[in-house]
């Protein structure tokens, strides 16, 4: 086992256990005519947890509980856990050119995430065999309406929980913070439902080729996400790159970006934004200063203050960096962001002159966290200020240049996490 701290050590151990206990629940529900379907679905599986697309982060998405519910439907027996486990168990992935399967990753984790998948079906699969009316779909199989809808929340529900609690106890956090992080399953889990009722229908109306024959299409859309997504990632990889190559050109920015990114996010959790949102906030912090670019190093390394025709250029960037931005079609909202990261709450700020609720609130979170990290950071013209000026800077600003709940957020954000930030305000 990994070393982890106890209280981590203690809740996954706990899970594994149980699911440990579901799975020889399922080992002794099986009859010799099961084996055959068992090893099939549980091949699907394994087949779909290996075609797993990552999204962004540590958020990856399979289509492994389309298997599951399939499976649900068509044993409607704690068997389900046999199949859950060991598609969690034996996925092969190719990541940076190489293979990684059971033998070279850690078994410990596969286990876990095992565990707690055959733990979650089961119960689902629990509850649909026990609950109430049965409605028909066609002549040759009927689906319990109700139960598969109570199957696919309880399902939804403990794998939120499960990871969530993980994730609390991994990094000592809040679990209802992770658990709001963690809702977007739910839409994952209750897309693929539809999937899994085909998958169920086919095989039992049509058998096992039936299902191969419906799972081609699904494998080439599939490639055809990841080809968009790999897209996707080449196309913000290439625009950091240009931000990196803009701070380059001022060793006064360089980690700036990222710096922003950091307050950037701690004020949106305290201010209790989704992850989508989060992850948009995150992604215009590191690039809110990439139309930088297109202004002269003569106006941006100057070491003195700015002539009033130089700040008018400088003024520019946030639109600049827009019109790069929104090029790219998924960093459309992204660029929104950035373009009104200036504007101030009375309305003197720029491009637009935007104020109070006119501004949208992620640009009114860039424009503290921004304005925060440049005080604190040194300048051509300046050293850096403490914590304890620059907020008090922020503080008295707010109502005037800043949002007050953006400002107060950022201030309950800092007294929050410690160190030098712990005396603020």
């Amino acid at each position: 086992m990994e070393k982890m701290p106890l209280k981590v050590k203690l809740y996954t151990f706990s899970v594994i256990i149980i699911g440990i206990i579901t799975l020889f629940a399922g080992i002794t529900h099986i009859s010799v005519d099961m084996v055959p379907r068992i090893i099939f679905f549980s091949l699907l599986g394994i087949v779909a947890e290996s075609l797993i697309i990552k999204i962004s982060g540590n958020i990856y998405i399979s289509m492994n509980f389309a298997i599951g519910l399939a499976a649900m439907l068509i044993f409607q027996s704690p068997v389900v856990s046999i199949v859950a486990f060991l598609s969690a168990l034996l996925w092969v992935v190719k990541e940076d050119g190489k293979w990684v399967h059971l033998l070279n990753s850690s078994i410990y984790k596969r286990i876990f995430s095992g565990s707690a998948y055959a733990l979650s079906l089961t119960c689902a699969t629990i509850v649909y065999h026990r609950v109430g009316t049965v409605y028909g779909i066609t002549e040759s199989i009927k689906f319990n309406i109700i139960g598969l809808l109570l199957a696919i929340s309880i399902y939804t529900l403990l794998d939120i929980i499960i990871f969530s609690m993980l994730s609390a106890v991994l990094e000592n956090k809040y679990f209802w913070m992770f658990v709001k992080e963690n809702l977007w399953l739910a839409l994952n889990v209750f897309g693929l439902s539809p999937l899994g009722i085909i998958i169920a229908t086919a095989y039992m109306n049509y058998g096992w080729f039936a299902v191969l024959l419906f799972f081609g299409p699904l494998l080439i859309a599939r490639y055809s996400f990841k080809l968009y997504m790999d897209m996707r990632h080449v196309y913000f990889e290439t625009i950091k790159a240009l931000s990196s190559a803009m701070e380059a050109k001022d060793k006064y920015t360089n980690g700036h970006s990222y710096r922003v990114a950091d307050y950037a996010v701690g004020i949106a959790e305290q201010m209790g934004y989704t992850h989508d949102a989060l992850d948009r906030i995150k992604t215009a912090a590191v690039l809110h200063d990439i139309g930088k670019i297109g202004i002269s190093d003569s106006i941006l390394n100057k070491p003195g203050h700015l002539e009033d025709n130089e700040y008018v250029v400088i003024q520019k960037h946030p639109e600049i960096g827009a019109k790069i931005l929104s090029e790219v079609e998924f960093l459309g909202d992204v660029s929104k962001i950035i373009k009104y990261h200036h504007e101030r709450f009375d309305g003197k700020g720029y491009p637009e002159g935007l104020k109070d609720a006119e501004i949208p609130m992620e640009a009114s979170i860039l424009a503290v966290a921004d304005a925060y990290d440049a005080m604190t950071s040194d300048r051509p013209y300046r050293k850096a200020m403490d914590s304890h000026t620059a907020m008090n800077i922020l503080v008295k600003e707010s109502g005037i240049q800043f949002n007050p709940i953006v400002v107060k957020a950022f201030r309950d954000y800092l007294r929050k996490h410690g160190g030098e930030m712990a005396h603020v305000g």
